[in-house]
């Protein structure tokens, strides 16, 4: 066995294969270790569902989800959406290692679904699911150290909860928060939440971005299949562009994001953006860059089902800026993720970042 050694910001030891590794973050000069076969692979996107923190919250029982489990399989239904048909992975942390065995993911992010943000209720009701949420995850992280790192979520409906929870979230152990694109009528630009980005960027805490359903004709037949492959997309789109163009990269310069889907549509649109951006005034008095700049405060999961539009991604945004994604357990999801990043015509060290490496970076691992 070939063992090369480097200094990284963490150690991983790796003795006979992939599987056998232990992570130790309490010493000033690290070594990273790890056999040939390759680095740790790391899942930045994918979805658990706290069933038994969502069905005995405590208190606003009569607002939790509906939940029903039948023969293992999973239904969960807020006011926003609807989960159905989930295997046991959506909800044991034992069956979803065997799952990520089976993807050769050596750890994943865990972050609540977007149907369970809670944006639609009232503060107080939002700010206890997303802690009981919040801390069953923290508790599958803490029994399967090796395996998770968690993602909190917060009641972005009343920042002054949200920036508390977020705190929470840090202390607790919580790598990240995921947050939808618009909380109700209100886009993530909106000056009333720039005290959560202010206390993101303190905190140092990745934004999983990940976009909402709701507000289509649920009468329409095409929409349960059009909600998810192009409007999700689209508002992934419309959220970023809208940032960037209100200069919040500019007022917080160390905030950090990671767009789902592969960013939506943006980096196709991006360019476009561009140009508009070249023939307004206005756009230039508040960002001095064009918007294409402002890429590098975003990382993208690989999830856009082609390694043709993977390769593209990885062209637009560069190597050191895409990371796995799976979506799991969701059907629209990418549960071959590495095959695709290994067929990409890359360089061993730019394929070694986009499986782990900057992933481990967004993480602070």
């Amino acid at each position: 066995m070939v063992i090369t050694i480097r200094y990284i910001p963490f150690v991983i030891l790796r003795v006979e294969n992939r599987r056998d590794w232990c992570i130790e973050c309490r010493f000033k000069s690290r070594l990273h270790v790890y056999a040939s076969s390759g680095n740790m692979i790391i899942d930045l996107h994918s979805h658990f569902f706290p069933i038994e923190a969502l069905r005995h919250p405590g208190k606003y029982e009569e607002r939790a989800p509906k939940i029903c489990l039948d023969s293992d399989k999973l239904s969960v239904t807020s006011q926003i959406g609807m989960r159905a048909g989930l295997g046991a992975g959506a909800y044991d942390a034992v069956a979803r290692i065997k799952a990520l065995d089976e993807m050769n993911i050596d750890v994943q992010a865990i972050s609540p679904s977007p149907i369970l943000l809670f944006y639609w209720e009232e503060a107080a009701v939002a700010a206890h699911f997303s802690r009981k949420q919040n801390e069953a995850i923290q508790s599958v992280v803490q029994k399967h150290p090796d395996r998770f790192v968690g993602f909190g979520s917060v009641p972005l409906q009343s920042v002054a909860d949200a920036v508390a929870i977020a705190e929470e979230a840090k202390n607790m152990g919580l790598k990240g928060l995921e947050i939808g694109n618009s909380v109700g009528d209100k886009p993530l630009d909106d000056p009333s939440f720039e005290p959560f980005f202010e206390a993101a960027q303190q905190l140092d805490m990745l934004l999983f971005v990940h976009p909402l359903e709701g507000g289509v004709d649920v009468d329409d037949p095409l929409m349960p299949i059009l909600g998810n492959v192009l409007q999700f997309t689209f508002r992934t789109t419309m959220m970023i562009e809208r940032m960037i163009l209100k200069g919040l990269f500019e007022k917080y310069p160390n905030l950090r994001l990671c767009l789902s889907h592969g960013g939506g549509l943006l980096a196709f649109n991006i360019w476009r953006l561009d140009h508009s951006y070249s023939l307004r005034v206005d756009l230039k008095k508040v960002i001095p860059q064009k918007p294409s700049e402002y890429l590098r405060h975003c990382y993208f999961d690989s999830i856009v089902h082609s390694v043709a539009a993977l390769h593209y991604l990885v062209q637009v945004v560069g190597a050191d800026r895409v990371v796995v994604g799976t979506d799991y357990p969701m059907a629209m999801g990418d549960f071959e993720p590495v095959s695709r990043v290994k067929q990409l015509d890359l360089t061993d060290g730019e394929r070694e970042k986009i499986l782990g490496g900057n992933a481990a970076r967004a993480l602070n691992l």
